[in-house]
């Protein structure tokens, strides 16, 4: 159940049917389970079990990219381990499979944060992290939801202390809605992990760092879908890393939809 501008709306899930991904660097089936509101609820589809594609493209493993050309479907890459404050900025993202449960502490070496365990409003994080990966909260209105099909825990948070197998997140309805997230970069390369989807609607992933700029998109007009992005950079101090999560087109009159539930940083 989701609310939106105080009204409450019930939407049934759907079974996944018709799935198109499109994305500039790397591309990959996901899945969430999602149930926006609707004033005329339509009619209830029974759920499917979700399964993956057999074409799975994961991350490249270490040593991580020196150098990305974004915005292009063939990006070049150079790998490198020792990158120095005045190297060029790097920018890497890549979209794949979210796992069934996600262990944040183990995840956010750095930092991590979790939305909308209690309320919309609601924001854990990692009691003793960096404090680095800064929520844009003004950009789009959002509501709670408490279904999501990948499950979230971890430990040593604040405001709360520990959640084991949490299915909440937040969502923003209709075309335009956007997520903004802010990490400032570094000489060292890093890693953020953002978890995130979308409901009867196609979202697109814009990462900016330095002047670089790389995309991605999910889409599904009939069900859900959800994304683990991954997105690696670097960039001399001063710099930040922003992380855009916008809602293209929505295919559902009343909430069309994106949603997060999590992002990680090591």
């Amino acid at each position: 159940m989701r609310w939106m501008d105080g009204q409450r709306v019930l939407v049934a899930s759907a079974a996944f049917a018709g799935l198109a991904l499109a994305a500039t660097v790397v591309v990959v089936v996901a899945r969430r389970q999602d149930e926006p509101v609707a004033s005329a609820p339509p009619t209830a589809v029974p759920w499917e079990p979700f399964t993956p594609s057999p074409a799975v493209t994961v991350l490249p493993p270490d040593p991580l990219p020196a150098s990305v050309v974004s915005d292009s479907p063939s990006a070049t890459v150079v790998p490198s381990r020792r990158p120095t404050a005045t190297a060029t900025a790097v920018l890497s993202l890549a979209v794949a499979d979210v796992p069934g449960t996600v262990d944040l502490a183990a995840e956010g070496t750095r930092d991590w944060v979790h939305w909308g365990l209690e309320s919309a409003e609601a924001l854990d994080r990692k009691s003793r992290g960096t404090g680095e990966i800064q929520d844009d909260r003004g950009t789009s209105a959002r509501g709670r939801y408490d279904n999501n099909p990948e499950l979230f825990g971890w430990s040593g948070g604040t405001p709360t202390g520990a959640a084991g197998r949490t299915p909440t997140g937040v969502y923003s309805c209709g075309a335009g809605s956007r997520f903004t997230l802010r990490v400032p970069a570094g000489a060292a390369t890093r890693t953020l992990r953002f978890y995130a989807g979308v409901w009867m609607a196609e979202g697109q992933m814009t990462v900016s760092l330095a002047g670089k700029r790389a995309t991605a998109s999910l889409e599904n007009r009939e069900a859900i879908r959800t994304g683990r992005f991954t997105i690696r950079f670097r960039a001399p101090a001063g710099n930040e890393l922003v992380v855009t999560w916008t809602a293209r087109k929505v295919f559902h009159p009343t909430c069309g939809n994106i949603d997060m539930q999590a992002a990680t940083l090591s």
